[in-house]
């Protein structure tokens, strides 16, 4: 185990030495970076992993230190990235601390990944949602179930048929009408925070908002990519504390669900890890359901209790 984690750590090195990333390597796995180069630094740590079928958590706790934390069969290496900062940055870490608090108090985690990668299997697995201190949703049910998505679907499907030429999927309509889903999501979200706050109860989201700023992705014939407002939109999606991104290779995935096409399998993991990266939650944990059950079970497990103890 000890020479697999010493090769990925010299494939880390040469990669971040050909993406001439600058970053200092100190003593018992630490790091110095700056933080124009943090984010560049940890793509590389996500293709790595994904690659290589590694699961891992960024925590990032303080402004200043990220912790990366890399599992593979039932072993976690730790890395601590300190983060410098051109300027004075003492104030915006009590603001950070505060943020860090408040959207700690807030248990609402989503769990995000396309379909067939295994989200209810490991969640249920490692989880006992039917507990009366968990309360579980799924996305598209919150959406679907809304007033103001079923008033406006009947007319949204009539004029899309017409421009189609063919009748539409709902995960069609919702693909082209993304910002009634949007809408829609954002009105019931104060429901979640009531359950989470008020209730006391943990709420766990089946896929969340991140879906809907990704673009023709229940279109086979057309190629996914991130809308061009995304950034726009992703202003108006609530932070979490915690994200959960499910990933497989795109074959293991599509013999499960052949809803998707392989370069699609693809771009979902990569454009949601850029998604992250814009607006970062507190924690955010990647697990490749390739692996099996009980590892990705494990580490889940692990990190849960992680989560609730932070």
């Amino acid at each position: 185990m000890i020479n697999m984690f010493t090769d990925f750590l010299y494939k880390l090195t040469l990669e971040v030495k050909s993406k001439k990333i600058e970053i200092k390597e100190l003593e018992n796995n630490n790091y110095l970076i700056s933080n124009n180069n943090l984010n560049d630094f940890l793509k590389v740590v996500f293709k790595l992993c994904s690659k290589n079928k590694f699961c891992f958590n960024i925590i990032r706790e303080e402004l200043d230190l990220v912790i990366i934390e890399i599992f593979n069969l039932k072993e976690i290496k730790t890395f601590f990235v300190k983060v410098e900062y051109d300027e004075d940055i003492s104030k915006e870490k009590e603001l950070y601390k505060k943020k860090f608090r408040k959207y700690k108090s807030r248990k609402i985690y989503p769990i995000i990944g396309p379909d067939g990668v295994g989200k209810t299997t490991l969640l249920t697995s490692a989880i006992d949602i039917k507990k009366k201190n968990i309360f579980y949703k799924r996305f598209k049910k919150i959406v679907r179930r809304s007033i103001i998505y079923n008033l406006m679907y009947p007319i949204n499907k009539l004029f899309l048929k017409r421009k189609l030429g063919f009748k539409p999927e709902k995960d069609q309509h919702d693909d082209v009408h993304y910002l009634l889903i949007l809408l829609a999501g954002l009105f019931y979200y104060p429901y979640l925070i009531f359950n989470s706050s008020l209730k006391k109860r943990v709420v766990f989201v089946d896929r969340f908002f991140n879906d809907y700023l990704l673009e023709n992705i229940s279109f086979l014939d057309k190629k996914t990519r991130l809308r061009k407002n995304w950034n726009r939109l992703l202003s108006l999606i609530p932070r979490v504390f915690w994200t959960i991104h499910l990933d497989a290779k795109p074959k293991i995935i599509l013999s499960r669900k052949d809803e998707l096409r392989k370069r699609d399998v693809k771009k979902y993991k990569n454009y949601n890890f850029k998604i992250y990266l814009e607006k970062p939650s507190f924690i955010y944990t990647y697990i490749n359901t390739g692996l099996d059950l009980e590892d990705c079970k494990s580490f889940l497990e692990y990190t849960y209790k992680k989560v609730l103890e932070k």
